[in-house]
């Protein structure tokens, strides 16, 4: 019966009536789930104007992520950081290796992962330092 409760507490939590009645009205209310497909929509084209020019360059087909091949993930994150920054995480950190002992055999080795959740202006600014680091020869 121990097991069981244990097992009950992480997977059928007790929900509160007035956090059900949230949730109901959210997932029944489709106005901001246009309203922030058109937000993504503005950010990605930002992202397109300021990087698309890049070889590797691809508009992801959902989410909010842009994902960039900068060659070496964990250095341009460490660089971008310190010399323009600008936050972003190694792509290596969402993968890992299938050799283990070789850092380039994970998948997510080359690229850096950009969350675009911030505002326009935001990422606007953001992209530009990103763009600025890029051309100066951030990979």
């Amino acid at each position: 019966m121990a097991s069981f409760r244990a097992l009950r507490n992480y997977a059928g939590p007790q929900v509160p009536l007035p956090i059900i009645a949230a949730s109901t009205a959210a997932w029944n209310d489709e106005e901001h789930v246009v309203h922030n497909r058109a937000l993504y929509r503005e950010r990605f084209e930002i992202a397109k104007a300021k990087l698309g020019n890049r070889p590797s360059f691809r508009l992801p087909k959902g989410g909010f992520f842009l994902w960039l091949d900068v060659d070496d993930g964990v250095r341009a994150a460490r660089d971008l950081w310190r010399d323009a920054g600008v936050r972003v995480l190694p792509g290596a950190y969402m993968g890992r290796e299938t050799e283990p002992g070789k850092t380039q055999s994970n998948p997510g080795f080359p690229y850096i992962r950009i969350a675009l959740v911030n505002d326009s202006s935001t990422i606007m600014t953001a992209l530009q330092r990103v763009q600025g680091f890029l051309e100066q020869g951030g990979q």
